[in-house]
């Protein structure tokens, strides 16, 4: 199915929604829903795109001026309206809420808005400039919605997958051939890159901007050892792992607007006591996961099988929040695999896979992997070793 074609779908989906709610229009804001529902990324989000969805009228991209050509050409939506000024481009407005007014141009709006992702000032221009009946939240009906992905989200999954794998697995060469944290890490992202020009070079690899910045190039590895994993996340270090640390390289790529994930502790030649139990547990806690891993079962019920491992093997006062989380257009996406969330695991879902141990006196151990939820049980999408990996120095 086209990818045009995916998207008016998932409009058609959100317009139902509305009109259950007792709604007439949606603004999408927030960049990654934005995407959803238009299949557009600007990558710099200084001048902020919006999807405007109505019932009657149908869905509108409204862009910058500056954005024009790039939306007409790589959108999916035929209805793209301007705003601000850029060259010859014809705006509706110069301001983004006076251009949606144009656009609506009817009232009074019964309007659905992300309003966990929706600034103070632009909900001030928005009651303000329109003629708005009342406001409700649509936040979690869009995550709702993205949660289950379709057959185009999962190819492109599929082959962020392929890409994290390389660049964990090169990583984890050079760690053996006695390369630093940081230079590891990049052969491993430059392994990644090489990749995706030999077999996906016809794919975009762009992330989502701030209103500051974009993320031209989405692949990221990089890798932490020792107490330094307890950072959770941070820049590596030129660092030579050496006997007795756990390292951990870690890899994230983007392909056409879906993530995947991968990370592998690492034991350097052998581990202590505390730590060799800590990986020990992470590993049994995994499989425990798998094992219960089926449409049906609740995200909070494989949070509790990981938990029981750890207090187990003696580690119940440094409990995860969460052992993982959905990816898609975001790196940590909705839901959470934790604690109090009900939701039952559906065909469709994507899902990291990863119950780790933090603590900062020793350091950490955590795989995670991407995973498919399927009409059986579940695939995984990065498929290196992920049993206990040694190096040895």
């Amino acid at each position: 199915m086209e990818v045009k074609e995916l998207v008016n779908r998932r409009i058609e989906v959100l317009k139902d929604k509305l009109v259950e709610k007792g709604l007439d229009t949606a603004i999408i804001i927030k960049p990654e829903n934005v995407f959803y529902f238009s299949n557009f990324n600007p990558v710099i989000n200084s001048h902020p795109c919006f999807v405007i969805i109505s019932v009657k009228k149908g869905a509108h991209l409204l862009v910058h001026s500056i954005r024009c050509d790039h939306a007409k050409e790589e959108g999916s939506l035929d209805n793209v309206q301007l705003y601000g000024k850029w060259g010859a481009n014809i705006s509706l407005a110069m301001d983004p809420v006076d251009a949606i007014r144009e656009i609506l141009s009817h009232g009074p709006i019964k309007l659905g808005l992300e309003l966990s992702d929706v600034n103070y000032k632009l909900y001030q221009d928005i009651c303000t400039k329109l003629n708005i009946s009342f406001i409700e939240d649509i936040s979690v009906d869009v995550n709702m919605m993205r949660m289950i992905k379709d057959e185009y989200e999962i190819s492109c999954a599929r082959k962020s997958a392929d890409l994290v794998d390389i660049g964990v697995e090169t990583t984890i060469k050079y760690l053996q051939e006695g390369y630093s944290e940081a230079c590891a890490s990049t052969e491993g992202q430059y392994q990644m890159r090489k990749t995706w020009s030999k077999l996906y070079s016809n794919t975009e690899i762009c992330g989502f901007g701030t209103s500051e910045g974009g993320i031209i190039d989405s692949f990221h590895v990089w890798c932490l050892s020792n107490e330094h994993i307890a950072y959770g996340c941070d820049c590596p270090k030129h660092y030579i792992p050496m006997a007795g640390d756990i390292s951990l390289p870690m890899a994230w790529a983007k392909v056409n607007g879906y993530h995947a994930e991968n990370e592998r502790s690492i034991i350097v030649n052998k581990l202590d006591e505390k730590r060799d139990r800590a990986y020990k547990a992470m590993l049994e806690a995994r499989q425990a996961v798998f094992d219960k891993m089926k449409p049906g079962i609740t995200l909070e019920s494989l949070y509790f099988e990981a938990v029981e491992l750890f207090t187990k093997y003696g580690f119940g006062d440094i409990l995860p929040g969460r052992i993982g989380h959905g990816m898609g257009c975001s790196a940590h996406e909705f839901p959470s695999i934790g604690k109090g969330v009900k939701i039952p695991l559906t065909a469709g879902m994507i899902l990291t896979v990863e119950p780790g141990l933090m603590e900062k006196s020793w350091g950490g151990v955590r795989h995670s992997d991407t995973v498919l939820i399927t009409e059986n049980g579940y695939e995984l999408l990065t498929k290196i070793n992920n049993k206990c990996i040694i190096i040895n120095k």
